[in-house]
């Protein structure tokens, strides 16, 4: 094993030195750079323009979507707010309606109720009249009954009496009203 060492330190040795195992040859390393110049340029001549064109279009088109998004949410706040507002308008509006008809439910009843109260007033003034309007009649009426019945039983009486006896009746009768008036 000792030989295999010894060999191969002997052939590292005429190789060289390490740095020159990584460095490649000159004239291959002038062609990498010159090959690396020319690709450079054209990249940064046409293709460089080209990708920072595209990327650029890009951008703007992302920011175009974004503003556009921004104005679309906006825009839905806006009518969400707008329908917000309507909304409460009409349940504002509804409960006024709501409001205004129990106010005219009210005051119907009211009026309906002062009608009956006067109607009732009116059939009772109306009954109290025809009532002392059927017991004048009546009471008229009676009184002539009564004056006829009287006018009959006294000619059925005076009929039967003497002249004298009807004379201290009638004085009698004089005498009676006389004090009565």
């Amino acid at each position: 094993m000792t030989l295999n060492l010894n060999v191969f330190y002997a052939e590292a040795e005429e190789a060289g030195s390490g740095v020159d195992l990584l460095l490649p040859a000159t004239s291959e390393l002038v062609a990498g750079i010159a090959a690396f110049a020319i690709v450079f340029f054209f990249v940064w001549k046409w293709a460089l323009p080209a990708l920072n064109t595209t990327l650029e279009e890009r951008a703007k088109s992302i920011e175009g979507q974004i503003e556009a998004a921004e104005a679309t949410k906006a825009e839905a706040e806006s009518t969400k707010a707008e329908y917000a507002k309507l909304v409460a308008d009409a349940n504002s509006e509804v409960q006024k309606i709501i409001d205004e008809g129990k106010a005219a439910a009210e005051k119907v009843k009211e009026e309906m109720i002062e009608q009956a109260r006067q109607d009732a007033a009116a059939i009772v003034e109306k009954a109290k009249s025809d009532s002392e309007a059927e017991k004048e009649r009546l009471s008229s009426e009676i009184s002539i009954q009564v004056a006829d019945l009287s006018l009959a039983i006294s000619q059925k009486v005076a009929s039967s009496m003497s002249e004298k006896d009807q004379q201290v009746l009638i004085d009698k009768f004089i005498k009676d009203m006389e004090t009565s008036s």
